[in-house]
């Protein structure tokens, strides 16, 4: 009995610890690859967002839950939390192409600007920085 627990053991590690190790390695290029951060910074920069909100959700009721909002056409907006709270059905989003922030347009009057591309662009100027 305890020569088959050690040999499951033995199987055990030598699948997962290569696994495991592979899976590291490849989550970390995947973060530190100059290229793949900068192409994922330029996707969400390029991106044009237009649109009323027809829908508010958030993913639970505790501190750290995602926020989005829904617009018109169906597209879904990821926002901070003191935004949420701001934020009402019938108000106005825009986000232009090459541009890094986000403009919501509040029925009261008022205009709320978010950087929606934050920390991509940090990322990506930490590794051009690092490349140097």
């Amino acid at each position: 009995m305890k020569e088959t627990s050690n040999i499951i053991y033995k199987i055990f590690f030598i699948i997962t610890l290569p696994l495991l190790v592979f899976a590291f390695l490849y989550v970390n290029h995947q973060n530190n690859d100059i290229n793949i951060v900068k192409k994922e910074y330029e996707r969400i920069r390029n991106k044009e967002i237009t649109g009323l909100v027809i829908e508010k959700k958030k993913d639970g009721n505790y501190p750290r839950a995602s926020r989005y909002v829904f617009l018109k056409n169906y597209f879904k907006v990821i926002i901070s939390n003191e935004l949420y709270t701001k934020i009402t059905v019938g108000d106005s989003i825009s986000k232009s192409k090459n541009s890094d922030s986000i403009y919501f347009y509040l029925k009261n009057g008022n205009i709320e600007i978010e950087d929606y591309n934050q920390f991509n662009r940090e990322k990506y100027i930490e590794l051009k920085n690092r490349k140097r």
